[in-house]
C-alpha cells in the first residue's frame, strides 16, 4: 500500500497543526510557516493557506530552499541536484524522482497560483533530504541545514512551461557524454471498480470487491512510478462512488492529445463457487452468454448497460464503429492479450482468455481501453488470493511490464522512439 510510504514525522506535523488550530480559528490570515537560513540571520514567512480546509503553501515556496520550478500541463515540477519532485493538481499522488507517493490532500490551484499541502514541506522534505532540512514543530519553522538549500529566488520563481506532453529525459547517445532529448509521456489511467455505496461483489468470507480493485490499483499505481515516462492517474484513490459514464469521460480529458491507456480493474463473481480464474475484456459485442452475464454484472451500478438502454442498439453500434474508426477496438484487444499472457504466471487460477463485452465503464474511454477480472471473488481460494498483499505485488510488477510492453508498439512507430528498453 502506497500509505505505508508517508513518513513518520507525519505525525509530528499533524500534532504541530492540531496544537496551531486556536490561533488558526482566530487570526487564520496571520498563520506562517517559517523558513530560515542556514547561518539563522535571514528569513522568509510563508502565508499558509486553508482555502481547502487544510493547510496549504504555495508551490513557489520551494524556490527559497534551492529548488528550481517550472509548470506542467497538470500541475508544477522542481528540480534540485539531480532531485525532481512533480505534483499534479486534484491528485493527491506525487513523483520524488520515480518514486510515487501521497499526499493527505490534493495540490490546487487558486488564480495563478499552484498551493500544496503543507506536508510536502514539512514532512516529505525534511524526511527525503535530513542533511538539507529539520523542520521544528515547536517553532513551526522548516530550517535550511546548508547554504546548498536556500537561495534568494528571482521574482519570476516558474521557468517556461515545457511543451505539453514532453519531459525532459537524460540520455547518452553512443556512451558520451548526457545530453537532453524529448521523450513522450504516456499516459495510463487506472480505475478500481465500483467504491462507495457500490461495494460491487462480495466473496464467502465478506471480502468486497470495491476494496480489492483499490488495493490493487494503488500497487499498480506505486509499480508504475518508477517507470521513466509514465504519468499515472487513478479514477479514484480512496473509497468513494465514482459514476461509470464520468470515468471513461475524465480519463479521456486527462490524457488528451497524449498517448494514454484505460484500465479497469475488477473481481469476477459466478453462480457456481467452482468458477476460477482471470480474464480481460475489451469492448465489443458480447458473444457469449458468460461475457453477457459479466457485463450484466458490471453495468449493474450504472443501471442500464448500453446495449439495452435508452440508446438502444443503435447508440452501442455507433460507439463500437467509432472505435473501429479510431482503431481503439484493435490496440484494446492486443493489450487485453498482452495482460492475460504476462499474469498467468503470477496467478495460480486458469487462464480464461480475452473476452469482449458492451462495458460502460470503458464505453467511452476514447483510446485502448480493458477491464480486467483478476479472479473470482465467489471462490474461497481466490478470495483469499485477491485480499493478499503479496498477489497484489506480483500482479502491479506483471502489469506494469505489460504496459511497457505494450507501449513499444502503441502508437505505430512508438519501438523507434522511447520506448525502446
Amino acid at each position: 500500500m502506497i500509505s505505508r510510504l508517508l513518513p513518520r514525522c507525519a505525525l509530528v506535523l499533524i500534532l504541530a497543526l492540531v496544537a496551531l488550530a486556536g490561533e488558526l480559528s482566530a487570526q487564520p490570515a496571520r498563520a506562517r510557516l517559517r523558513l530560515i537560513a542556514p547561518d539563522g540571520m535571514a528569513e522568509q514567512n510563508v502565508t499558509l493557506g486553508f482555502h481547502r480546509g487544510y493547510a496549504a503553501v504555495p508551490f513557489e515556496t520551494l524556490v527559497w530552499l534551492g529548488w528550481t520550478l517550472a509548470s506542467t500541463p497538470t500541475g508544477g515540477q522542481a528540480v534540485r541536484e539531480g532531485e525532481r519532485v512533480q505534483v499534479r493538481e486534484r491528485s493527491p499522488f506525487f513523483h520524488w524522482n520515480d518514486i510515487l507517493l501521497q499526499l493527505t490532500h490534493e495540490p490546487y490551484r487558486l488564480g495563478d497560483d499552484l498551493w500544496v499541502p503543507l506536508q510536502l514541506l514539512a514532512d516529505f522534505l525534511p524526511q527525503h533530504s535530513p542533511e538539507e532540512y529539520a523542520f521544528h514543530a515547536d517553532r513551526f519553522a522548516l530550517a535550511a541545514l546548508t547554504h546548498a538549500a536556500w537561495s534568494m529566488p528571482e521574482p519570476a520563481a516558474f521557468g517556461p512551461a515545457p511543451a505539453a506532453g514532453w519531459r525532459e529525459q537524460p540520455a547518452r547517445p553512443n556512451g558520451g557524454v548526457p545530453v537532453t532529448v524529448l521523450a513522450p509521456v504516456r499516459v495510463v489511467i487506472i480505475d478500481p471498480g465500483h467504491g462507495g455505496a457500490d461495494t460491487g461483489a462480495r466473496g464467502p468470507r465478506g471480502v468486497r470487491e470495491k476494496e480489492v480493485a483499490l488495493q490493487l490499483a494503488l500497487a499498480l499505481a506505486q509499480e508504475l512510478g518508477r517507470r521513466p515516462n509514465l504519468e499515472v492517474h487513478l479514477t479514484r484513490d480512496s473509497d468513494r462512488l465514482v459514476p461509470l459514464w464520468e470515468r471513461g469521460e475524465w480519463a479521456t480529458q486527462i490524457k488528451g492529445d497524449r498517448p494514454g491507456i484505460f484500465i479497469s480493474l475488477h473481481a469476477n463473481s459466478g453462480s457456481s463457487r467452482a468458477a476460477r480464474g482471470f480474464e480481460t475484456y475489451f469492448l465489443s459485442e458480447a458473444r457469449t452468454e458468460h461475457e453477457r452475464r459479466v457485463a450484466a454484472l458490471e453495468n449493474a451500478s450504472f443501471g442500464s448497460s448500453p446495449d439495452t438502454g435508452p440508446s438502444g442498439d443503435a447508440g452501442l453500434d455507433f460507439i463500437l464503429r467509432e472505435l473501429r474508426n479510431l482503431d481503439h477496438q484493435h490496440w484494446s484487444a492486443l493489450l487485453a492479450q498482452l495482460i492475460q499472457e504476462r499474469v498467468a504466471p503470477v496467478h495460480p487460477g486458469p487462464n480464461r482468455g480475452v473476452k469482449q463485452a458492451p462495458l460502460a465503464v470503458i464505453t467511452n474511454a476514447l483510446m485502448p481501453a480493458v477491464l480486467v477480472e483478476m479472479g473470482f471473488i465467489s471462490n474461497r481460494a481466490e478470495e483469499q488470493l485477491l485480499a493478499s498483499a503479496a498477489f497484489h505485488s506480483a500482479t502491479a510488477r506483471a502489469m506494469a511490464e505489460t504496459i511497457e510492453r505494450f507501449f513499444e508498439r502503441y502508437p505505430p512507430g512508438a519501438s523507434a522512439g522511447a520506448g525502446q528498453r
